[in-house]
């Protein structure tokens, strides 16, 4: 009587020992102040982009790396759309035209405080936006509930949009489902960054981004637009790091209100900056604060090449 050999199952795949991952671009549009900042630094975990109550506090592209166990998505924090006044500003519109023309997909942020403001202008680049889509409605944490699904489908169909995602993301509502939409849309391929590594850009570069976060909330009016800042000295010590950085101003008469009086304002900025800082840099700061002015640098292209804008 013969019999049959055992069954065996076939060996796995190389799909099923290492599936496929994702990784790709994201590219946050949105109106000044719109969120898009908050998002990037929840989906991160971690406070890269500077965040203020000002309109346009972010004024280049910013770089964030989330490695998830099936993907990678690289996250593109952009200027606020605007309508260029000054050279500065025509920078800051090419960051976002840089941003969407990397981007595998673009996230869209309307703020659901304002969803109308500058409405033009989301809907123009929007005609211009050929690549896939996502769009949120943030800030939901401060409307009526009752009236979120209503002015969704009211800006869905002024914008004409396939579908705008209810979100908070300030307080974190909606925001892993939004993630695993991401996801999905990204294509297939391996990793670009290692998977410890959450941004391209220098210390030095987010060390000067937390000095003029500090400047923005101390500043009031147009002045904090008419700041920058660049780190002269970045030196590691034994006990602690120094810093040395000035604020550039454009006017005499801005040099005396970012100093104060007896130096009490420009003090303020340096306590609030250096604390921040320290939390960054999970080290002992020694900051160095200067003002110096520099006329309209806002619209001198040799000013804004200097200070890396261009």
């Amino acid at each position: 009587m013969s019999s049959k050999p055992p069954t065996s199952s076939p060996p796995p795949s190389i799909s099923e020992l290492y599936p496929p991952t994702r990784c790709g671009y994201v590219a946050l549009v949105g109106r000044p102040n719109a969120g898009k900042s908050t998002l990037f630094n929840t989906f991160l975990g971690q406070r890269l982009s500077i965040v203020t109550p000002k309109p346009q506090t972010t004024r280049s592209r910013i770089l964030g790396i989330l490695t998830r166990p099936s993907s990678q998505i690289i996250f593109l924090d952009t200027p606020g759309l605007l309508q260029p006044q000054y050279k500065l500003h025509q920078t800051m519109e090419h960051q976002i035209d840089q941003a969407t023309r990397q981007a595998d997909l673009v996230l869209l942020l309307i703020d659901g405080t304002r969803p109308r403001d500058r409405s033009k202008l989301v809907r123009s680049f929007l005609k211009q936006w050929k690549k896939p889509l996502i769009a949120v409605l943030n800030k939901t944490d401060l409307l009526d509930p009752k009236h979120i699904q209503p002015q969704i489908q009211s800006l869905s169909k002024e914008f004409a949009l396939e579908e705008l995602l209810p979100l908070s993301a300030l307080q974190g509502d909606n925001v892993d489902s939004l993630l695993d939409l991401l996801e999905e849309h990204l294509p297939f391929g391996p990793q670009l960054y290692p998977d410890d590594m959450i941004a391209e850009q220098p210390e030095r570069f987010f060390v000067a981004e937390l000095i003029r976060e500090a400047a923005f909330n101390e500043l009031e009016d147009e002045l904090p637009y008419a700041i920058n800042i660049t780190i002269e000295e970045f030196e590691e010590r034994s006990d602690k790091t120094y810093i040395n950085a000035i604020i550039h101003v454009e006017r005499e008469s801005q040099k005396g209100i970012v100093i104060g009086r007896k130096g009490s304002r420009l003090h303020t900025i340096g306590r609030q900056a250096r604390l921040q800082i320290e939390e960054l840099l999970e080290a002992s700061v020694y900051l160095d604060l200067w003002v110096k002015v520099r006329p309209d640098w806002r619209k001198k292209e040799r000013d804004l090449r200097d200070f890396g804008y261009i």
